[in-house]
This record gives structure tokens, C-alpha cells and sequence, in this order.
């Protein structure tokens, strides 16, 4: 979930900021000398600064190409690179769908999107200051996609505002596999899965060994991620494999609680790697087989084969993606926030106020080129809305109806519900988790700040098109990677003058988190103090053009999905499966028989006109 599909016009905007200079940056590793580039930023207008040099290392192999043999295995740490290695360009992305397979016959104008992918993906890029920094606390950034697209590289994800606005940091952005090539699983040794999910722990193993060569610190490094980035970074905190490898967290939109950000139920991940084998007419009897048989396909077919499946699955499911693994998850998640070791770290996190328009963009994607959003009935929202449980039971369907729909307008056949539809998804799939998550973490003690971004931008992510998505699901991005400041973005990004300053803010506090745990230290701004998420206060700060505070955030609505939908969902679960099918059955007799009976006799009753005939 994240970008999703939906950053198409800006991804396919390559970077301008590459200046060739005389005497290109260099770095000594302990086994190679890396030659990086020098990239110009300026912006004085808002960031208040003259033009800065930042020194960038791009496309650094952390891992050996993921191929031939090594594809659906774990990685390998990469090898000696030899005397010099040429770190200044970007590596390719991880394969992946296309977005103008996805959504792009969908757009107003053709997008000239390069399938610049390729398995052998696994590279990071390092970004410092200049002069270089020295004991500087270091910014892991793991991008969003549905574990299905993005990659860490690009534009969107540029962090030369951030570092504009805080020379202090150094960011780091890494490529995972993704989709089939990073979480395919048989659920035993022949593919255990959580591949990308190990990517990503050997790129902070890379960090933890070498971040000290660009002048960071390796005991000050936060882990940041937006959708599943978030999701991802979630993990991290509970799986017992990146403990240590990094010390702060920020999550946005996303964290190891949410509905999608592991799978729990391996049988179904099982389901799809079969399916996606027999279009290859691998043997699905035998597990070892069938993996050797998929590393024998071409990466495009194996990338189109998944495309199809994509289309004949329910929307709500992602195909591909993390699992309990008995190794980098030894649990679910619920489960492992639970045991006595959890151990959390100081934590940024939130969500949007409108998270759920990229399930109602999903709903209805026509409406990604419309600036109205789409109509729904009360019909349609009842018929809609189970597809779109993660979790679903005879009694929860409609405990959530009831708790979502407005019946002061039911009754009137022209009145809309897509803003039920819309809260109903930003609670179950973001807000509620985040809650949980929070909550936890708050009671080992780890400092959290939470958010809720309430500004409607002007502009949106999704090509800048959509005027009805609110404060929507990655909308955050364009101000905390500043893009308005960006030259990649600022011929298309529309920001207002307001919203500039705002996305100052933003990026403040996020480096302002990076360098002290803490979003209001060293550098305040003219805004209310940031407090600590505690409980019961349950105070959180709200991202908008005031920076208010505010306090118990969808706190009704989380108590439903929080308290009562599991109760709801597992009554009709293990010993009570029987008690609900004698009340299903009993119902059934009494409407389709009984009922039927007392009708026919009652239609016989007013037919016989003696009564009313003395």
C-alpha cells in the first residue's frame, strides 16, 4: 500500500540535480575506493540557505545479484568490489509491475515510464553534506509500493531538501525485491519467503559497517518507510534479526499491526506461489521442484504472470508478502508485541485523515483522472464494503455497518456514502493498528510522538489530478521530501505559499527526530510544542498549516475495531462454529418455511371474504 500505483507522473521525472565538477567526491572503504558525484541544491526563498554541495554515492552493491540460483534464496553479502568502484549513478529498480499496466490507460496524458528494473537490484545510495559530517546520526529510508512497487532510488525520494534543512544527517536509500522475487513462499525450506524483508536487514548490516566511512555515527541510525516502508520498518522492530542495527523509527502509514503488513496466513501465501507455478507448469507436489522450475523463468514472464493473478484476486489482497517465517517473524506481530523481550525504540508515527480514498481510488479507479469523487448508495456501500474487510464473520459485517453508516440521511435514496466507505478504511487499515502500535511501544516505556496529517493538500501525489482525495494515503510525501523545493518537481508540484512553509515544518521535525529523538529539538519553529504520545493523555499533534494538538485520535471509532470487531470475528470462530450454524439453520427454516406457511395462510385469510361480509 503507498505510492501504490499512483506516483506515475513524477516517477517518470529523472533527476536534474547531477552537476559535473572537477573533482569528484571520494570515499575510502576497507576494501575499495568509492568515487560519488556532487549534486547542487539551492533555494533561499524558503530553506533560507546559499547553494550547498551534497556528496552522493549511488547504486553501492550491498548484495550479490539476486539470480540464476540465488533467486528465492537469501542474500549474500556482495564481495569485494575491487580497487575504485563508480558509485554515481543510481542502480536499477527491483522487477515489478508497471504502472501503465496497472492505472496508465487510465491517465489524461501518455507517461513515458522506462522499465529501468532488473533482478539484479540490491544497491543503496549514501547522501552527505559537504563538507562531510562527522559522527552525523544516519536516515535509513525504506519506500513504499504494496511490496510490489517502487524502489529507493529517484526522484520522489530525493533527500537533498533534507538534508538542505538539516546538514547534520546523512540519508541512506535502499532497493528490496519485491512482489514474486522478494516474498514467494512454500512454507518450508524450498522458499521460506520474507526475502525483501532480508534485503533490507543486510543493507543495515551494510550501514552498521560502513556508515562511519561517510562520517556517520552506526549507534544513531533511524529507520523510516512510508505504507509498507512502514510496514517494513514495523517489522524490523519486532523480529529478533535487526536487533541492534538500528535505535529510532518513523512510520508513516503503516506499521507491523496493520491488516497487510504480514500475512498470518501461510496457507494462502502457499496458494499464490502454486498458482503463479502452474502457469509455468511447474510441479506443485513437490516443493524443491517447483522453486527450481521458477528460477528457470524469464523475470519478465514470471513479472507478467503475477500482473495477471493481480486481476483475478479480490482487490483488498496483496499477493505477495511478508510472512511468519519462524525466522525473521517467529510470530505475528500481535503476538510478538506481546512477549516479555519486547524491547520498542523511540518512535515517530501516524497516518492521514483520509487514508481510505486510496481504497475508494481502488474501488473506483476511473476516478483517479476526476476531480469529483465517485457517488455511492446506500446499496452500493452494503454491497461493497465486506469485499473490503480484511477480517470478515457473519456478525462482524454487520456490527461495521451499523457503526459506519449515517442513518439520520439512510432513508433518503439520493444521499451519498462514500465517506463512510472512506473512514471505514482509514480506521481498519491504518488509524486503529497505529493506535495499537503506539500503545504498545508507549508501554515499554519508548518515547512516541504520533500524528494525524489533517491539511487537504492543494496538489495531489496522485499526478496532481484528484481533488477529492483529501488528506490521502502517501499525500505526506510531497513535504516531508519537499518536493515544492525539488528542480525535478517544482515545473509540476503545486504547492501554495502556506503549504511551502508547511512542508518546512514538516522536514524540520522529521530531522529534528533523526538527530535527537525528539521532533521539537534543537531547531523549533514558531508552532505548539509537539507532545509525547502517553496513556492515558493520548495526545498526538495534527499536520496541517497551524500545527495544532490534539488528543484521543479516532479514539470511538478504533475502540470498535480495537475491542469489539475481534470479539465479533471470533465468536463465529473454533468451539462456536456450531452454535452459529444451529442459528443459521434455524433462521433459515423459520424464514424460507415457517414464514412461508404463516404468509400462505394469511393470503387465504384475506381472500376469504366472509369475514368481512356478514
Amino acid at each position: 500500500m503507498t505510492l501504490e500505483r499512483v506516483l506515475i507522473l513524477v516517477t517518470a521525472v529523472s533527476s536534474v540535480f547531477v552537476v559535473v565538477t572537477a573533482q569528484a567526491p571520494r570515499v575510502q572503504l576497507p576494501d575499495t575506493t568509492l568515487i560519488g558525484t556532487n549534486l547542487e541544491f539551492n533555494e533561499t526563498e524558503y530553506l533560507g540557505g546559499e547553494i550547498i554541495t551534497i556528496r552522493a554515492f549511488l547504486g553501492i552493491p550491498f548484495a550479490e545479484p539476486p539470480v540464476g540460483d540465488l533467486r528465492f534464496r537469501n542474500p549474500v553479502k556482495k564481495g569485494p568490489l575491487g580497487t575504485f568502484f563508480t558509485a554515481a549513478r543510481d542502480g536499477p529498480i527491483c522487477p515489478q509491475l508497471s504502472p501503465i499496466d496497472t492505472i496508465g490507460d487510465l491517465l489524461p496524458v501518455p507517461i513515458p515510464v522506462g522499465r529501468n528494473a532488473d533482478e539484479n537490484c540490491l544497491y543503496l545510495g549514501v547522501h552527505t553534506a559537504s563538507p562531510q559530517p562527522t559522527n552525523a546520526p544516519v536516515l535509513v529510508w525504506f519506500h513504499g509500493g504494496g511490496y510490489t512497487l517502487g524502489g529507493g532510488s529517484g526522484s520522489i525520494y530525493e533527500p537533498l531538501p533534507l538534508i538542505a534543512v538539516s546538514p547534520e544527517i546523512i540519508v541512506v536509500t535502499v532497493n528490496y525485491r519485491l512482489g514474486v522475487f522478494g516474498f514467494l513462499t512454500t512454507g518450508d525450506s524450498a522458499s521460506p519467503g520474507n526475502y525483501g524483508m532480508l534485503d533490507q536487514v543486510m543493507a543495515l548490516e551494510w550501514v552498521r559497517d560502513n556508515i562511519q566511512y561517510f562520517g556517520g555515527d552506526p549507534s544513531k541510525v533511524t529507520i523510516m518507510g512510508e505504507s509498507a516502508g512502514a510496514g517494513s520498518v514495523g517489522l524490523h522492530i519486532v523480529s529478533p534479526l535487526s536487533q541492534g542495527l538500528f535505535h529510532q523509527a518513523i512510520m508513516e502509514s503503516g506499521n507491523a499491526l496493520c491488516p497487510w503488513a504480514a500475512d498470518t496466513n501461510i496457507e494462502r501465501q502457499i496458494g499464490f506461489t502454486r498458482e503463479i507455478a502452474e502457469n509455468f507448469n511447474c510441479d506443485v507436489t513437490d516443493n524443491v521442484a517447483l522453486i527450481e522450475c521458477l528460477r528457470g523463468v524469464d523475470e519478465v514472464n514470471l513479472t507478467r504472470a503475477q500482473l495477471a493473478m493481480t486481476r483475478t484476486h479480490l482487490i483488498v489482497e496483496l499477493l505477495f508478502v511478508p510472512v511468519v517465517d519462524g525466522y525473521f517473524l517467529p510470530a505475528a506481530p500481535a503476538t510478538l508485541i506481546e512477549q516479555p523481550d519486547f524491547r520498542g525504540v523511540p518512535t515517530l508515527m501516524g497516518t492521514n485523515e483520509d487514508e481510505g480514498t486510496l481504497i475508494a481510488l481502488r474501488a473506483f479507479p476511473s476516478y483517479v483522472v476526476r476531480r469529483v469523487p465517485p457517488p455511492m448508495s446506500l446499496i452500493e456501500f452494503q454491497e461493497l464494503f465486506p469485499g473490503y474487510l480484511y477480517y470478515s464473520s457473519p456478525l462482524l459485517i454487520p456490527a461495521v455497518e451499523h457503526w459506519y453508516v449515517d442513518w439520520t440521511k439512510a432513508d433518503n435514496q439520493s444521499s451519498d456514502h462514500l465517506d463512510a466507505f472512506i473512514r471505514l478504511n482509514t480506521d481498519q487499515m491504518f488509524a486503529c493498528s497505529t493506535e495499537l502500535m503506539a500503545r504498545a511501544l508507549a508501554n515499554v516505556s519508548a518515547p512516541v510522538y504520533r500524528y494525524e496529517m489533517t491539511h487537504d493538500p492543494s496538489w495531489s501525489v496522485f499526478a496532481g489530478v484528484p481533488k477529492w482525495l483529501g488528506a490521502g494515503h502517501a499525500e505526506e510525501l510531497q513535504y516531508v521530501f519537499g518536493w515544492a523545493f525539488n528542480p525535478s518537481f517544482n515545473r509540476i508540484v503545486s504547492q501554495t505559499d502556506e503549504e511551502k512553509w508547511m512542508s518546512v515544518q514538516f522536514m524540520t521535525y522529521w530531522t529534528n527526530f533523526v538527530r535527537t529523538g525528539d521532533p521539537n529539538s534543537p531547531v523549533s519553529g514558531s508552532y505548539p510544542s509537539w507532545p509525547q504520545f502517553t496513556v492515558p493523555e493520548l495526545e498526538y499533534k495534527k499536520l496541517s498549516l497551524t500545527m495544532e494538538n490534539g488528543r484521543a485520535m479516532r479514539m470511538e471509532s478504533c475502540a470498535f475495531w480495537l475491542n469489539l470487531a475481534p470479539d465479533l470475528y471470533n465468536y463465529t470462530e473454533g468451539d462456536n462454529d456450531d452454535l452459529y450454524d444451529d442459528w443459521q439453520r434455524e433462521y433459515t427454516e423459520w424464514r424460507d418455511v415457517h414464514m412461508a406457511e404463516w404468509n400462505e395462510v394469511f393470503n387465504e385469510y384475506k381472500e376469504d371474504n366472509t369475514c368481512n361480509n356478514p
